[in-house]
């Protein structure tokens, strides 16, 4: 029987999740060196699968990373970890570490260092409680300040995470699901694995700088574009979230979701608004019908992918 907590793929090897291990040296653990993506299985279907190993290929070059294994075979691992965890919904992790320093030591140049790919899947989750889809979630605008692109390139996705995990300290002890935190400029930026959007006279507007360009975000543009519905990327103060229309958060893990409270105060009339809602069913609608999707069992049926 597969271990209920997932399958990983470590130095050629497919084994429990909990059974991997990063030396105490290695930079991934010491300096939080690594980069990875997060890509979502449901109905044994990979959603936008080339665009997230893209957008990770991306953040590795960015950091002077190279993953030692191709696309294809990247694919086939990632497949073998859903179909060995017996997941037909999972979220699917992609790392690559920078690789501990020879002989082992504590410190030396980053350029001797061999990178370590690894893969792993691990039953599907949201980033709020899944209920809220239909209910909405409650956000807190947190004192945190996000990490400034400038200092920490947050369109490459990393472990760099000390801001969002204080930041949601802030929002669990105010009795909401998530924080969303504001620039050292004051402008709104991301949450922890989500972007924000919010509806005002019928048109949608989302954070522009500070974030993460979430495959979900991109995905919301797209579905605006079908549904003839106006959206762009711009600068927004807390205000703007404050007195929405309507608000929602797009994720990897649960796609659109409504938020009906931000600092307990009701956004709109206090329930998920009927552009959020629109997008909500459309984005599952398409997903449904196999919209970017990649079958695990097709990538399962090509092996030769897998060989290096």
């Amino acid at each position: 029987m597969a271990p209920p907590n997932g399958i990983a793929y470590q130095r050629g090897q497919y084994v429990s999740v909990s059974e991997v291990s990063i030396p105490l040296l290695d930079p991934a653990f010491t300096k939080s060196d690594s980069v990875f993506d997060v890509v979502s299985v449901r109905d044994s279907r990979f959603f936008r699968l080339d665009d997230h190993i893209a957008r990770f290929l991306e953040s590795a070059k960015y950091v002077r990373m190279a993953p030692p294994c191709s696309e294809d075979q990247m694919k086939h691992i990632a497949a073998e970890c859903v179909r060995r965890a017996g997941f037909t919904d999972a979220c699917v992790y992609f790392l690559c570490l920078r690789g501990q320093f020879p002989p082992g030591a504590a410190i030396a140049d980053p350029r001797t260092c061999d990178q370590e790919f690894i893969a792993y899947s691990i039953p599907w989750y949201t980033t709020v409680p899944a209920e809220c889809a239909q209910t909405g979630a409650h956000l807190f605008i947190a004192q945190t300040r996000r990490a400034p692109s400038t200092a920490i390139n947050q369109r490459c996705k990393n472990f760099n995470r000390m801001d969002l995990t204080s930041a949601q300290f802030e929002a669990l002890d105010a009795g909401a699901h998530q924080p969303v935190l504001l620039s050292i400029d004051g402008f709104l930026t991301e949450g922890p694995g989500f972007n924000c959007w919010i509806v005002r006279d019928g048109k949608l507007f989302t954070p522009r700088d500070d974030i993460l360009e979430g495959i979900t975000r991109r995905t919301v543009f797209d579905l605006c574009r079908m549904v003839e519905l106006d959206a762009e990327a711009a600068q927004l103060q807390p205000e703007d979230l404050l007195s929405a229309d309507e608000a929602f958060l797009s994720s990897t893990a649960g796609g659109v979701f409504p938020v009906t409270q931000v600092n307990g105060q009701p956004v709109g009339n206090g329930i998920p608004g009927p552009i959020t809602c629109r997008l909500r069913d459309v984005y599952w609608d398409k997903r449904a019908e196999g919209w970017h999707a990649t079958s695990v069992a097709d990538l399962i049926a090509t092996p030769e992918s897998a060989q290096r």
